[in-house]
């Protein structure tokens, strides 16, 4: 069995394996290639730019049926320390596109050079896709794209920074050379002339035929622009044009907290805010709400010389209950603190600080099975929660999902004489689809039950799914004297925003490990799962380890093995 997509974190011994498990093969990053930097000033640098941390972007799913070769240019203002301003993006094949415009802001280039020294200006990064068919050296493939150029129109042609794509048939002989261009008939000489000037620096790896190598033809586009401004680099931020306030969420409104979340995200060159995640979050509980409402800002874009530009904005957005953020809800100690020992006893109760909202279990909630809850939770002078009981539970599965909830409750801890010093607070907590309301889960219920041909599969998908804002789970403390480690498969839906939901147990070696990591994954994000280009629901099983032990730092890193 084969993983269509997946990614490894490890957080203080906990190992987390976001792996959709399906039997398709996977098209493997190595078809993809990014090609050296383009450069748009007068006189060529010494030194061109060079990408300093390796990135290869997946062959889009969506595209592995038509074996398409195809190509993204990135336009970018680099300075003089290599940091870029601002980007466009041209593509032969939309999905290339959506696949590389997730992380370009996250590259790290070095500057270009000219006689020694740092200079910037624009400059153009090619990103080519060949699919598995056009990779070198199996018996049967076909040609493999290397190398391509644009196609400089003479001004007055297009706008300034317009592109377009001509397309062109290319016979090539059995080295891989070009010999023959066909191009539209009635094409624009001036158009004509730059697109043939442009292929005389294309390469090509030749196809094969029964281990051969032999002459073929290709189809493709070639990208035209027109002579790109000047390059001083002059840059105008986006502004602000629309701000939507966050909604506090519903179910947060008993605890009453401040919560500040910072947001990071593209603005588009329509002003339009793309792929945003979380940067930091005081509260995970908010940052959905700071998600949905950030996505509904609207900006004036960027400009770099006069062109729109995408740029990569960090927001903070503040949550405050009744403009306050005052609790509402009453931390309830011991009635009678001159019975408790001294260690216990305080001056000042604990505040809440950070809260997380129990998890519905899966089974109750699609039954519609309702109970209650009452828990003691020690706070530790740390702020922490040092340990949970339940007391009393309708259902043992509601006394597990609120434990697993209570374990990431954090607190400005009580005072005794000044200092911070230890608390016990009693919670109680009602499961029912009043007091834990999501109209998302519960239409994603309906599904499964009534047109369950909706919820499609992951390797299906566009792309492999790409996690945005990913909590770790919480090692149960329940569990820190019996076990060091413990194994979980979570299975969840992923809507068409690409919200997790439903989460429930696979498998669990305890179920307390199954709860905290359900806890854990009903928080998280990821780019909305896209088929054929329209949003869709799809489901995916989880596969967490946990260990208390720390990691190595070769353990730590983050791998995307290919099975």
């Amino acid at each position: 069995m084969r993983c269509y997509s997946f990614v490894g974190r490890r957080w203080d011994g906990i190992t987390i394996l976001l792996a959709l498990m399906v039997m398709a093969p996977v098209i493997r990053a190595q078809d993809v290639t990014v090609g050296p930097a383009g450069w748009f000033s007068a006189g060529a640098p010494d030194e061109v730019p060079q990408m300093l941390k390796p990135y290869r972007p997946d062959y889009p799913g969506d595209m592995r049926k038509t074996n398409e070769v195809g190509y993204v240019i990135v336009f970018r203002y680099l300075d003089a320390k290599g940091e870029g301003r601002g980007a466009q993006i041209a593509s032969t094949h939309l999905p290339f596109e959506r696949s590389v415009e997730e992380s370009f802001f996250q590259w790290k280039m070095s500057p270009a050079r000219r006689n020694g020294t740092p200079v910037g200006a624009w400059t153009w990064i090619p990103i080519i896709f060949n699919p598995k068919a056009a990779k070198l050296g199996i018996a049967d493939s076909i040609p493999r794209l290397l190398v391509i150029d644009l196609a400089i129109l003479p001004k007055g042609v297009l706008k300034p920074s317009e592109t377009v794509f001509v397309p062109v048939k290319l016979g090539l002989d059995e080295s891989g050379a070009i010999v023959r261009t066909k191009l539209e008939e009635g094409m624009d000489k001036r158009v004509r002339n730059a697109v043939e000037t442009a292929l005389k620096n294309w390469r090509f790896a030749p196809a094969r035929h029964g281990g051969k190598e032999v002459a073929a033809e290709v189809s493709l586009s070639v990208c035209c622009l027109s002579p790109w401004p000047k390059n001083t680099g002059e840059y105008v931020p986006p502004k602000v044009l629309n701000a939507v306030e966050p909604e506090y969420p519903y179910v947060m409104a008993k605890f009453g907290v401040n919560a500040k979340v910072a947001v990071e995200f593209t603005v588009d060159r329509d002003g339009s805010v793309r792929n945003p995640v979380i940067a930091t979050s005081d509260n995970p509980a908010f940052d959905e709400a700071a998600l949905e409402a950030i996505l509904k800002w609207k900006f004036s874009p960027a400009e770099i010389d006069g062109v729109k530009t995408k740029v990569f904005v960090r927001q903070p957005i503040q949550f405050a209950m009744n403009g306050g953020g005052n609790s509402l809800y009453e931390l309830r100690g011991h009635t009678n603190q001159s019975k408790l020992p001294p260690e216990l006893q305080y001056d000042v109760p604990a505040k809440i600080r950070s809260v997380q909202i129990p998890v519905y279990p899966y089974a109750d909630r699609q039954e519609n099975d309702r109970g209650k809850v009452t828990a003691t939770v020690l706070v530790g002078p740390d702020g922490h929660v040092a340990m949970v009981k339940i007391r009393s539970a309708d259902k043992p599965e509601f006394g597990q999902a609120l434990a697993a909830a209570l374990e990431g409750f954090n607190f400005d801890p009580a005072l005794k004489a000044g200092k911070p010093t230890r608390m016990l607070i009693n919670f109680e907590q009602e499961f029912d689809r009043t007091h834990l309301p999501d109209e998302e889960s519960d239409r994603l219920l309906g599904l499964e039950k009534k047109h369950p041909d909706r919820i499609v599969s992951a390797d299906t998908l566009d792309l492999p799914l790409h996690p945005l804002s990913i909590k770790k789970p919480i090692f149960p403390k329940e569990l820190l004297d019996k076990s060091t480690t413990g194994k979980t498969v979570i299975e969840i839906l992923i809507d068409e925003k690409g919200h997790a939901k439903l989460p429930r147990v696979v498998s669990a070696s305890d179920p307390a490990f199954g709860y905290a990591a359900v806890q854990a994954v009903s928080t998280w994000w990821f780019q909305p799962p896209h088929q054929n280009g329209k949003p869709v629901i799809t489901r995916v099983r989880v596969p967490i380890d946990f260990n208390v032990k720390p990691p190595s730092a070769a353990d730590s890193a983050e791998t995307k093995p290919s099975t």
